[in-house]
């Protein structure tokens, strides 16, 4: 092949990897919508079946992701409490008048960052791998066919009850850590320097704004569903081998949390650019 023509066919090479990655970027996400959807619908044209035993499979999930991951995220809550207030004492001096100081910090690095993100780790750690390995190995056992044979929906019966009682669970522990971290730093501070607890509780209420409340809202909820819905996809994508359950779990552990850290980040962004245009139109008024 003449020089010029390898010279020609490098870029072309190149776009054309670009667009089928690309086009498998956005099929994906479009699966990942449809999934959701249907899980959605179903609620809905099965309305007339049984509620008890789809409402069991919620509680089911809401006790094996929620109620058995609190011990851990307590434990996660009672380190990052002890370590933003002793990094805000830091940075203050542990003077009595860095209290707003505090509320603010621990407002941002706590409640604003680090609940939803940590959180979601667990739930990755737990939850995702174990929701993509058993739907995989149900795949691989023909468990999904026998549901359709006897006119179950899989998707009423496995991935909704999964999704919906994943969001609860994760919104759930949400609450659990940011209580658990504020308490427990509360605590430090009364052991390091003594800050009066109506001042303490008073500078974060004071810090906390509503775009804070909408901002974790928003990670919990967006990020709660998503990852759930990864994890349901890569567990029914599984098709006739066991092996191909290890790589479904490996794929839905990184997806998900590749999806959480971009709304973690995409939602920050957004607040920031809020709370700067709040304070340069304030400015200017």
């Amino acid at each position: 092949m003449r020089p010029d023509k390898e010279e020609r066919r490098i870029p072309m090479d190149i776009l054309q990897r670009t667009g089928r990655a690309g086009f498998g970027f956005f099929q994906y996400l479009f699966m990942l919508v449809a999934l959701f959807y249907l899980s959605i619908k179903v609620i809905w044209t099965n309305r007339d079946l049984g509620q008890r035993d789809f409402m069991r499979q919620v509680f089911l999930q809401i006790y094996f992701t929620g109620v058995q991951a609190v011990g851990p995220v307590v434990i996660v809550a009672l380190g990052v409490g002890t370590l933003a207030i002793v990094s805000g004492l830091g940075g203050v001096g542990g003077m009595m008048s860095g209290a707003e100081n505090i509320g603010k910090m621990v407002t941002v690095v706590v409640i604003r960052e680090l609940a939803p993100l940590l959180t979601g780790g667990i739930v990755i750690v737990r939850s995702i791998t174990a929701i993509a390995a058993e739907l995989g190995f149900m795949r691989v056992q023909r468990e999904i066919e026998a549901l359709e044979a006897m006119g179950i929906s899989p998707v009423r019966q496995l991935i909704t009850p999964r999704i919906f009682g994943g969001l609860i669970s994760f919104f759930g522990l949400n609450v659990v850590f940011n209580a658990v971290a504020l308490v427990c730093g509360f605590v430090v501070a009364q052991l390091l320097v003594s800050i009066p607890a109506e001042a303490f509780f008073s500078s974060l209420f004071k810090a906390v704004t509503p775009m804070d409340l909408f901002g974790l809202s928003f990670k919990v909820v967006l990020g709660g569903i998503g990852v759930f819905v990864i994890a349901c996809y890569h567990g029914m994508s599984v098709e006739s081998s066991s092996t191909e359950v290890p790589v479904a779990v490996s794929r839905a552990s990184l997806n998900s949390l590749v999806f959480l850290l971009t709304v973690d980040l995409g939602a920050s962004f957004v607040m920031v650019l809020s709370n700067d245009a709040n304070i340069f139109f304030g400015g200017m008024w």
